[in-house]
This record gives structure tokens, sequence and C-alpha cells, in this order.
């Protein structure tokens, strides 16, 4: 009830209760516990303890509760609504009312106890605890595992809930915006001006698609073409903020351990990953019958604002400023020049790749016109992006 609510996860506080069960005399041979989380990929966790090894941790994606195997599990079985499951694995046996007991019982095991975890929003989770003694667990052991009970329910409640919390914040808000937001950047005007690499990608021809397309198929589409682009940007660093229709803003933010030269490089590399990652997913699904996607992207140098803006009980974390809305006109080009990526002067200014020059075009709310440019044929800056 102290030390234990600080801990970072399920993992540790798993691994820190068996250690101090098994010092009590109760002779843990395994024990886990099993999350149902609240996440858009994964139907749940589970953390298994082995005497002498580190907890491990297994996640679990949806669909997994509609297998055989997890259909005829004592965790589902839990979380449906069973009391306990407590069974004696020597003789005389148990009944195999459960799959998993046969194998309990061919690892050498001679007792198995699983309990819910009950949170305060009704969901139901599970514990579980098994020995390999001769004869089982003692009464007063078993005693000491129901005693303990109530309080694993209440700290591991309290552990889930921070966890997922940062999960949903990260999900729905991006992962530097979440952490922010949890550190207690939270009232209206929180924020700093950075400098960053701005990216703004949106699908080509989205009012025909819309028009064309049913919902579900729209929809469909729309989720690839974002998998392809968020895909390309975690895996150099960005930071994906928002989903504006059928746009994705992100950021590749500047600083000492950051230098302009190579968030350039990592931008320029993400977007040629992006396009390279289109082509090969409209081949399989041009193979399969589906509606294709194209998009135009934009990266463009300057300082935003990064912050909190909005009314006082509704609020977005974003930015904004006269560079964002540059970059939000030179992908509007994309199309025009019929080019998937174009860069800005300022890009250009600090990037060490091979470009071509586009020429000046006439932007709308923009007072002069502008330089344009695109990246170069692969060839032509490899090597400085792999430098980099």
């Amino acid at each position: 009830m102290s030390e234990a609510r600080s801990l970072e996860g399920p993992a540790p506080l798993l691994d820190g209760l068996c250690q101090r069960l098994v010092s009590q005399g109760v002779p843990l041979a395994r024990a886990s516990i099993v999350l149902f989380t609240l996440h858009p990929l994964l139907h749940g966790r589970s953390f298994r303890w082995r005497p002498g090894q580190s907890t491990a941790a297994e996640v679990h994606p949806h669909g997994l509760q509609h297998l055989p195997a997890f259909a005829r599990s004592p965790f589902k079985a839990l979380r449906e609504g069973l009391p306990l499951i407590h069974r004696r694995l020597v003789a005389p046996p148990a009944p195999d009312d459960f799959p998993m007991l046969a194998e309990l019982r061919a690892d050498g095991l001679t007792e198995y106890l699983a309990l819910p975890v009950c949170f305060s929003d009704g969901s139901r989770h599970a514990v579980s605890w098994a020995t390999s003694a001769p004869g089982g667990f003692t009464e007063a052991q078993l005693a000491l595992l129901h005693h303990v009970h109530p309080l694993l329910q209440l700290v591991l409640e309290v552990i889930a809930r921070k966890d997922m919390t940062g999960v949903l914040l990260d999900t729905y808000l991006g992962r530097d915006t979440g952490r922010r937001i949890l550190q207690g950047q939270i009232r209206r005007g929180d924020g700093e001006t950075t400098s960053a690499v701005i990216c703004l990608s949106d699908l080509r021809n989205f009012t025909a698609l819309s028009d064309a397309l049913p919902r579900e198929a729209l929809l469909e589409l729309l989720n690839a073409y974002f998998e392809t682009m968020v895909s390309a940007f975690h895996a150099h660093g960005a930071e994906v903020l928002k989903f504006m229709g059928d746009a994705v803003l992100a950021i590749f933010r500047i600083d000492a351990d950051s230098p302009v030269e190579e968030r350039c490089a990592a931008a320029a590399r993400t977007v040629r990953e992006a396009v390279a990652a289109s082509t090969r997913d409209n081949a399989e699904r041009r193979r399969k019958g589906l509606p294709t996607y194209e998009f135009g992207a934009a990266l463009h140098v300057g300082d935003v604002m990064y912050g909190n803006i909005g009314a006082s009980d509704r609020l977005d974390f974003t930015v904004i400023g006269p560079a964002v809305n540059l970059a939000d006109r030179i992908g509007g080009l994309c199309a025009a020049l019929k080019e998937p990526v174009l860069l800005s002067e300022s890009f250009v200014s600090h990037f060490r790749g091979g470009t071509r020059d586009l020429g000046e075009h006439v932007l709308k709310g923009v007072g002069v016109p502008v330089r344009i440019y695109t990246l170069a044929a692969e060839a032509a800056d490899s090597k400085a992006l792999t430098a980099a």
C-alpha cells in the first residue's frame, strides 16, 4: 500500500509481491496477472512470474477473445463472473474443466488458485498462483494469498489506471503531447515557442473519394493512408500532433540534441519511405480490387507556438503560427505540380541532400511569390541522407 503504488507497471508489482510471499514461506512455482485493457490495438496484457526469472510481459491483440483457447480459459471464466478457481492437481485429481489444468499438472504443479481482480468501474481481471510443493499449498499459505488479495486489487488498479491514462493520451494526442499533459501543461496558454520541421500531408482528391466510396470503404482507405504516414513519422522520431479530416500534421522538433540538419534529413527520409510504402500498399490494393490513394506532403522549417489553445473547457494541444500556415499552402500545390513532396526554401537551406527547383509560385494569403522545391532522385542524395 506504500511503495508499490509508485511502481511503473504491473511487472515490478508482481515481481516484488512474489519475492515477499516466497520470503514468508509460500512455495510459489508460478504466478500471473491478466489485465484486459482499454487500448485500440490490444485486448489485454499478461505478466508471468517464475522463480529466478524476471517477470515477463506479453501483449494480446484484439481477436484473442474469439479464439478457442481463450474461450476455455480460467481467465475468461473469472472475467465473466466466476468468484474463484481453486484446483488441487494431485490425487484425488481435480476435474479438467479447463484445458490449462492438464498442462499445469504435466509441468509438475500440484495446486492452482485464480482470483478475479475487480476494479472500481466494474471491470474484472485476474491473478493466479500455483505451486509444485508436495500436497500443494497449506491452509495458512492459502489464507495469506486470500488476505493480500484485496490490497493487490487496490494497488493494481492504481498502477493500471495510470498506465491506461498514458496509453490513451499517447494514442489520441501523440506521444510527446500526452507526456506534457500528464506533467501538468493543462492550462489554456501553457506552451512554448519552438523551432521545428513541419510536415503537413493530405490525401489527393479526397472530396471525389468521399462522394464515390461507401462509408466503410472510405474509412478503410483513410486508415490505410494514416497507417502509412504515421508509421513513417514514428520510425524517424516525429511527433504526430493531429489528424484534420484527410490531413496529418507532424513536427520534428529542433533542439541542441537534434540539430536542424539532422531533423531535415529525418523528415526527407520519412516522406520518401511513406511514398515507397504507399506504392507497395497501392499495388496490393489493386490486386485485391480496393481503391488506391495518393497524397501530397509539404516540408518547411520555422518557429511554431506549441501548446494549449481553445476554450476554457475544451482545449487542443497543437502547433500554430505563420510557419504552419505556409506549410499548408505549399502542400496545396502538390496536385498542380504533380509532385508527392514539396519543400520550402527554408527547408532546402538546411537540407544537405539533393533537391530540384520548381520555380516561384503564388500562394493564397502569401504576399510575395514563394520558391518551391522537391526532392531530387534518391541516388542524388542517398549519401547525405544515410550520413544523417
